[in-house]
């Protein structure tokens, strides 16, 4: 009898064997690159183990009866007799077959929970369920084999581990890993046998290396030193050359403290395709918090290095926008590479970053493996969810002592991270980050008002009205709304309005506008929510900026005399009324701890003596260290509010990784809020229509993301009770557009329902 593993659409199969080689091999070279090529060889060689049976044969030919597949080779993995096949065998092996066991179960659900044998949908209840739920597969041993090979112990993996107290730790990643070698192998093997196109379209691929794009990135560079020889843009170079110097120390844990508007994005990818082609790094991962900005720091790096390296991959990446400038290949090749990062360099999301990195679903971690080996480059690090600081630290961490990894932690504002636990080398030598500081000083901060007594909107429209070019940031849309309003009524020139209530699309558009206002030196007056903070390149002469946090001050300040044109540019912070302040939360919360920063501190706002005094406030340090044997508990809820660390604490003796009880646990965004497409110009309207009869909405979906606005449910419930929305393939969009404002974005349905929203 001949054993298949899947048949092509025309209907030629794929032999079974073939399949599992071919699966085994490549899972083998990807594991290979942190030193578990033999665990990625047995996962791919067993994980079709249960195709092997006359049942799934029968379902290949038509058959309707479901069969499990998955659970063979879980179960046969979980013996011994394979380990014998590898010389050097350690006390680990168990721990490693259990491992192997738990991604081939859920090559295909998802790695779950480890479980009990009494608890429905863990991974030992699955396991050890009666035998006769799974078809017999003895006909697998007339054909299949194990290669004898050389075992090794994957790097950052000791005996001596077995007695260290985060191996619970490193074990949970070390699964993920393998998972990630195994799926994405499997899919890629399925595919290039299912689809020719597609196989020759990723194998003809012509990428470049990391030392040819670091030589493209220092020819775009040098253009723009020629170009420009101000004072800034020399402080700008000096940077630049600190960091490549630095680019030439070991792998390791950076951190890069640069002021605002001193050039660290293309100064730390500098750092980063240097250090890459110099220590054999594979790709460079660019992680930023913010999609307001995603999109134009890709742009940047494209036109630096060549659109071929660059991989976007963010819930606003605009496909169809990449369609109408690249041929179909090309396009085609972009959402192959997307679905497992296989490309010299990524640009993503801290969200789609952090929350791939503690996942158990077979899409999210099919990525994975390819992260190691890469030099990582965290954007505005600062901004990282408090509750999740720990988590993202130690994983960071993890990347970096077992994956080969180089990471760099990169802000204006740097937390002290040496105080939560993180050994971090500072790249700024010289000049160093206190020198930077004085060099790139070009604001003068005032504060205004106090929580008794504050300032109120009218002094802030005054303020407006009486300077020709003038930014106010401000903590809700709401107030955003409010203040634009009154402006508006005084016919305000050259009035903007920005917030999270205009889809990506929309506020891609006001900014090229303003920007071309500001150089013209036309009136500009911009109201906008805090969105426009981190990254945006632009310059205002006086910014005002409603009580926040001190690191979004500093942000803010840097949106202020950016490129030194002015002797001082003017940031004045107040205390806004009440309804310009949420009540209670995080924005409370480090508007009260920067609040007592500026009255208690003698020191500039902005200076590093006042930013770890709030720092230290706001993680709950009180000036103590986090102690090197701590690192892997919670010894502090608020960097760790989910108590993911207690959790693998908890495993650490026994390995039973509840997957997806971490991967629940760890959800930057607020799952609670829903997105609702607009209708905002002529192709979304064209989408939208597509959308409404696709059997394959993909296409539409990707082109729609930017047109998309978050909403709470309070909202969604308000619009649906309206009759406002309808869906399409999953989707929600809006049916009327006259609640779309071109000015102000989403309206609201129903006024009463009120309340603050916040962009984070």
């Amino acid at each position: 009898m001949s054993f298949y593993a899947h048949t092509k659409e025309e209907g030629q199969p794929q032999m079974l064997l073939h399949h599992l080689e071919n699966v085994a091999h490549l899972a083998e070279q990807y594991a290979n690159v942190f030193g578990a090529g033999h665990l990625g060889y047995i996962a791919g060689l067993m994980h079709d183990l249960g195709k092997y049976s006359e049942e799934f044969q029968q379902r290949l030919a038509g058959s309707k009866r479901r069969v499990d597949h998955s659970t063979a080779g879980a179960r046969w993995t979980l013996q011994a007799e394979w380990l014998t096949k590898y010389k050097g065998a350690t006390g680990l092996d168990a721990f490693f077959a259990k491992l192997v066991s738990m991604a081939i179960a859920g090559h295909h659900g998802g790695l779950r929970n480890y479980g009990t044998k009494d608890a429905e949908g863990t991974y030992w209840h699955r396991i050890a369920r009666e035998s006769p739920s799974i078809p017999s597969y003895t006909a697998a041993w007339g054909e299949l084999h194990i290669k004898e090979m050389r075992r090794a112990i994957p790097y950052g993996f000791t005996p001596k581990l077995l007695c260290v107290d985060n191996l619970g730790w490193k074990y949970s990643f070390l699964g993920r890993m393998v998972y990630s070698t195994l799926v994405d192998a499997d899919s890629v093997d399925t595919r290039d046998y299912c689809n020719d196109d597609d196989r020759l379209l990723m194998e003809n691929r012509s990428i470049p290396s990391m030392q040819q794009l670091f030589e493209r990135l220092q020819l775009h560079l040098k253009s723009f030193s020629d170009a420009d020889s101000s004072v800034v843009n020399r402080q700008r170079q000096s940077i630049q050359q600190a960091c490549l110097r630095q680019a030439e120390l070991p792998p390791g844990l950076f951190s890069l403290s640069v002021p605002t508007g001193g050039g660290k994005t293309f100064s730390s990818l500098a750092f980063a395709l240097k250090h890459a082609s110099l220590h054999g790094k594979r790709r460079v991962i660019y992680v930023i918090p913010f999609t307001s900005i995603i999109d134009q720091t890709a742009r940047h790096f494209r036109k630096a290095v060549g659109d071929e390296a660059v991989l976007e991959h963010h819930s606003n990446f605009n496909h169809e926008e990449y369609s109408e400038n690249y041929d179909d290949d090309e396009v085609r090749r972009l959402k192959l590479s997307t679905e497992n990062w296989d490309m010299p360099i990524i640009v993503t999301t801290s969200v789609q970053f952090f929350e791939s990195l503690f996942a158990n679903q077979r899409s999210k971690c099919r990525k994975l493996h390819h992260i190691a080996d890469a030099v990582v480059v965290l954007d505005e690090a600062q901004s990282l969810p408090r509750g999740y600081m720990a988590p993202c630290l130690r994983a960071l961490e993890e990347l970096v002592e077992s994956y080969g990894c180089t990471a760099v932690l990169c802000t204006a504002t740097q937390p002290p991270w040496e105080q939560l636990g993180a050994a971090v080398t500072e790249m700024m030598d010289s000049p160093t980050p206190q020198e930077l500081f004085q060099s790139f000083k070009r604001v003068e901060i005032s504060s205004h008002g106090s929580p008794a007594e504050p300032i109120g909107d009218e002094i802030v429209v005054d303020w407006m009205l009486s300077n020709k070019q003038v930014l106010c940031i401000v903590n809700t849309r709401r107030h955003a709304k409010e203040l634009y309003d009154r402006l508006k009524g005084e016919a305000a020139e050259g009035l903007y309005h920005l917030s999270g209530r205009m889809c990506a699309r929309h506020r891609h558009e006001v900014l090229e506008e303003i920007k071309e206002r500001l150089v013209d030196q036309l009136p500009c007056r911009l109201i906008s929510t805090q969105l426009i903070e981190a990254g945006v390149d632009i310059d205002f002469p006086i910014v005002l900026r409603a009580m926040a946090g001190l690191d979004s001050i500093a942000q803010a300040a840097g949106r202020c005399n950016r490129e030194g044109n002015r002797d001082k540019g003017e940031v004045r912070v107040f205390y806004p009324e009440q309804h310009g302040m949420p009540s209670r939360g995080w924005m409370k919360e480090t508007a009260t701890e920067a609040g007592n920063v500026m009255r208690y501190v003698h020191a500039d706002p902005l200076s590093q003596e006042a930013m770890d005094n709030y720092f230290d406030r706001i993680y709950g340090l009180n000036g103590t260290s986090i102690a090197v044997k701590q690192r892997f508990r919670s010894h502090n809820k608020l960097i760790d509010s989910e108590g993911i660390l207690d959790l693998l604490w908890d495993k650490r003796k026994n390995g039973e990784i509840p997957f997806q009880e971490i991967a629940e646990r760890v959800q930057f965004i607020d799952d609670k809020m829903r997105a609702i497409i607009v209708p905002y110009d002529e192709k979304a309207v064209k989408w939208i229509e597509e959308l409404k009869g696709s059997p394959y909405p993909n296409k539409q979906l990707r082109a729609l993301q930017p047109y998309s606005v978050q909403v709470y449910q309070y909202e969604l419930t308000a619009m649906l009770q309206a009759d406002l929305l309808r869906q399409a393939s999953g989707a929600l969009y809006l049916t009327d557009a006259s609640y779309y404002n071109e000015e102000a974005g989403l309206l609201q349905a129903d006024a009463s329902v009120e309340q603050d929203i916040l962009i984070f």
